[in-house]
């Protein structure tokens, strides 16, 4: 149980400074001063309360109408509230209040000193001051998305052994995403420490309940996971406090998740000025404002003789204080400065030391075994490595990768559910709290169910909070192998289009092991794509381990002087192939293996092609914005006055993955097709 939360002053106190600060941005909102402001005016005596259920050390993920809850969280009661009587902070570790209401201030309106210095927008900034036992995960605008990512949390702790716990909220209509679904379902089989609370306004942004679900309460939902659930009235602190507080004792207890469903009343639209509000009928909006928490809490403890007059007016001058001097320390702050706005996607990581490269011993291996002792060797170097993914436990994984691995660690090799979104976005939590996760995708064509949790979470995790997020998600990508257009894609234009994400693909054993070596070292999301054709065709002696290579360099695997043939994966060996048969026609092709596309490593393949005066670039992805593409635009705009001839590509045809192999195989780059394509090229 929380040592504050059964403090009656103060929640009303916290209710009272998140209640008026709201106002003020309202008022900041009618003078222009800021853009938009989302309203959390009713919801006071459900946050604050869950706020308080929690400590230091517990996470925080909130939603746009949880200000009661970060101010609960964030703010010492007894520095807060001087004299008072409230019980003093035992870490005492918390920053000064002052100075976090000012930086929220900053933060919620755009002025440099922010969480976020300007990149994030409201409560989208996340703040973890590991020191302080501050960890608040904020949000993304795709409602739900959040609910995996705090499951990930729950699962960090989990891990660590101890018995934190990570709360999150989720409006009504949010509970009609997948991710409430998979998120919900995974922290209930894993019996993850997580409180989810949903705030039922009974509106969603402007749908009415009926239109979003038939079930009689939105409570219901948690039997059919097995998690215990209770709808609970959000106006009501007392209840509130008491449904949080033992959800809480349940998952500190290792009992797993627990659903509340809070009922709350719609009295500001879903943002202000969007006339959502207009759906509300007015005798409801008129009941849902006669039952505002806050004066109806403040008249419950002057009854009690809890909060007479002169307790009323020193805590209204307190938080008037509070307020204005952080409200104008913010308005007087400039607004950030032009260079954040490029501050780098990446977290800085550590190079690959120029370590001894041990001889190659023993017979070939294929690229498959390489990935394979990788993921052993770092299983065993670093034990806060976990690896997730569909059937890799005891079945060992759709290409056997993973043999042996769960045996070892079967606390560390993890059988998911088939849920990708929900896979991916405990992944993310757990990275965000000091774990590495590598997840193994089936095939490369899944990754599309999890695509918002790469693109949007994952991805623009360091650029929006400066908080690393080391994860590797494994994709057994790429045709040739007659299995159809949903196990043949290659799909990785798709992420390399997305600032944040690394994109690494290895052609040779080497680099398969090399390259994932590093992707799991790096501090960055990296999306490591391992060509299915490859597994168990390409074979070489490597050493007994495998140095890290270094993501973002290219490599010229064959030198040539005619023509520059570019590649990656699969297409490096069709160039590689093609260019030995144009060398027996006096022709030597250089041969450039991209091995990464993000970083993209301009100036090896520059320097190729100014030697040569051509270039020709093969991918297996289809022709129109493939990352052949990127390559062309790049070699157009900064090798022009080099060339002999016009910039080429050769890739799959726009179409899908046709299954019967006579039809693949008319679409797919081949080495007789990329000779053509030289042969062109060489005549100019």
């Amino acid at each position: 149980m929380s040592r504050v939360a059964q403090d009656p002053l103060l929640r009303f106190a916290l209710m009272k400074l998140a209640r008026r600060l709201d106002a003020r941005f309202e008022s900041l909102l009618l003078t222009g001063r800021i853009s938009k402001w989302y309203s959390e005016i009713g919801n006071e005596a459900m946050t604050v309360a869950a706020g308080l259920a929690l400590e230091p050390g517990d996470a925080l993920c909130s939603l746009h109408r949880d200000l009661g809850a970060i101010l609960a969280v964030y703010l010492d009661p007894s520095r807060t509230f001087p004299g008072f009587g409230f019980t003093p902070a035992e870490d005492e570790l918390r920053p000064d209040p002052q100075v976090l209401l000012e930086r929220l201030a900053r933060q919620l309106l755009g002025r440099a000193g922010g969480f976020s210095e300007g990149v994030e927008r409201s409560f989208h900034y996340g703040y973890l001051d590991f020191q302080a036992g501050i960890r608040h995960i904020g949000m993304i605008s795709h409602l739900g998305a959040m609910i995996p990512v705090a499951a990930g949390c729950a699962f960090a702790f989990k891990q660590d052994g101890g018995d934190r716990v990570a709360l999150n909220f989720i409006g009504d209509g949010g509970t009609s995403t997948g991710d409430f679904h998979e998120g919900l379902n995974m922290a209930a089989v894993w019996r993850l420490p997580l409180v989810l609370i949903i705030e039922n306004n009974r509106y969603a942004f402007s749908t009415p309940s009926k239109s979003q679900y038939v079930c009689e309460k939105l409570s219901d939902r948690g039997k059919g996971y097995g998690v215990p659930a209770q709808t609970v009235d959000g106006n009501d602190p007392e209840a509130m406090a008491k449904a949080v507080e033992d959800a809480v004792g349940r998952a500190r207890a290792g009992e797993g998740p627990t659903l509340i469903e809070a009922m709350l009343g719609r009295i500001r639209g879903h943002s202000q000025g969007d006339d959502s509000l207009k759906l509300v009928p007015a005798p409801e909006r008129a009941a849902y404002v006669e039952a505002d928490p806050v004066p109806a809490v403040a008249a419950r403890l002057a009854d009690g003789g809890l909060l007479d007059e002169t307790t009323g007016e020193r805590l209204e001058t307190r938080i008037d204080e509070l307020i204005e001097t952080a409200l104008d320390a913010a308005l007087d702050a400039p607004s950030p400065a032009d260079e954040t706005a490029r501050r780098s996607v990446f977290a800085p990581g550590k190079s690959a030391d120029a370590a001894e490269v041990l001889p190659p011993v023993g017979e070939p291996v294929a690229y498959v075994e390489a990935i394979h002792r990788t993921l052993e060797e770092e299983m065993e170097r670093d034990e806060k490595l976990i690896l997730m993914g569909q059937d890799i436990g005891v079945f060992e994984g759709a290409f056997r990768v993973t043999r042996g691995l769960y045996k070892r660690w079967p606390d560390r090799v993890l059988d998911t559910p088939i849920a990708e979104s929900g896979t991916l976005g405990i992944a993310i939590g757990a990275a965000l709290l000091g774990y590495r996760v590598v997840v193994e995708m089936q095939f490369a064509d899944f990754v599309s169910c999890g695509f918002n949790q790469l693109v949007n979470v994952a991805a623009k995790q360091f650029y929006r909070w400066e908080i690393p997020c080391p994860l590797v998600v494994r994709l057994p990508y790429g045709g040739g192998v007659g299995a159809g257009p949903f196990h043949s894609q290659s799909p990785e234009a798709w992420f390399a289009h997305t600032a944040g994400l690394k994109v690494v693909c290895p052609a040779t054993a080497a680099d398969a092991g090399g390259l994932l070596k590093a992707a799991i070292r790096d501090p960055n999301p990296v999306v490591f794509c391992e060509h299915k054709f490859l597994y168990r065709r390409i074979k070489e002696i490597l050493p007994e381990s495998v140095p890290e290579a270094r993501i973002g360099e290219a490599r010229v695997v064959r030198p040539g002087s005619a023509l520059t043939l570019v590649g990656y994966g699969s297409s490096t060996w069709l160039c590689h192939e093609a260019a030995e048969e144009l060398a027996e026609t006096g022709a030597e092709a250089e041969v450039v293996d991209l091995r990464t596309l993000v970083p993209f490593d301009e100036e090896t393949v520059l320097s190729s092609v100014k030697r040569t005066g051509r270039a020709l670039v093969v991918h297996e992805a289809p022709l129109t914005a493939g990352f052949g593409a990127e390559v062309v635009a790049r070699l157009a705009d900064r090798a022009f006055a080099y060339l002999d001839a016009p910039l080429r590509r050769l890739a799959f045809a726009d179409r899908p993955v046709p299954f019967a192999k006579n039809l693949e195989q008319s679409l797919i780059p081949s080495k007789d097709k990329v000779l053509a394509a030289a042969r062109e090229l060489l005549q100019y």
